[in-house]
């Protein structure tokens, strides 16, 4: 099975794991130009998705930043105990061949319903995924801050203009 981005997303649905794609890839799927070698998502806390989605990074070989056995992160109750507790917002998953890192989200998981109704269905690989909306990743890229979030901003809004 591939590991990059599209063999990642392609086993999530496959699964019918529930997530939205956000960050570089989601940026790139409305039409932006920037590459990104990292795969942002932000994933149901419903405990089988969670669990599925933990299970099937874990089998295609990519392995948690954080120095937490498998079964720990598998509990969806300890991973918002983190949230709440220390601060967690991503939970960092490296592939195999460190190649590529995939970020979920958890802080923006209390949104998750809300950002799932908001997004767009984008079919690659023939299959649908579900895209954070524009305004989303703005508003998303806005709370990062960060001066590539700003370059993403003012591509994103333009898009946004291409397409009203």
């Amino acid at each position: 099975m591939k590991s990059g981005f599209l063999g990642i997303l392609n086993a999530l649905h496959d699964r019918h794991v529930e997530f939205v794609i956000v960050g570089g890839v989601a940026a790139a799927l409305h039409g932006g130009s920037r590459v990104t070698f990292d795969l942002d998502l932000v994933p149901s806390l419903r405990p089988a998705s969670w669990r599925a989605t933990v299970d099937l990074l874990w089998s295609l070989g990519a392995r948690p930043r954080i120095p937490e056995p498998v079964e720990r992160i598998r509990d969806v109750e300890r991973v918002r105990r983190w949230r709440r507790e220390k601060g967690m917002l991503a939970l960092r998953f490296q592939t195999a061949d460190g190649s590529m890192e995939v970020y979920l989200l958890v802080g923006e998981s209390d949104g998750f319903y809300g950002l799932r109704q908001r997004a767009v269905d984008v079919t690659v690989d023939q299959r649908t995924f579900l895209v954070a909306s524009i305004n989303d990743l703005i508003s998303m890229k806005r709370r990062a801050g960060g001066p590539q979030d700003r370059l993403d901003i003012a591509e994103l809004r333009n898009i946004q203009k291409r397409l009203d």
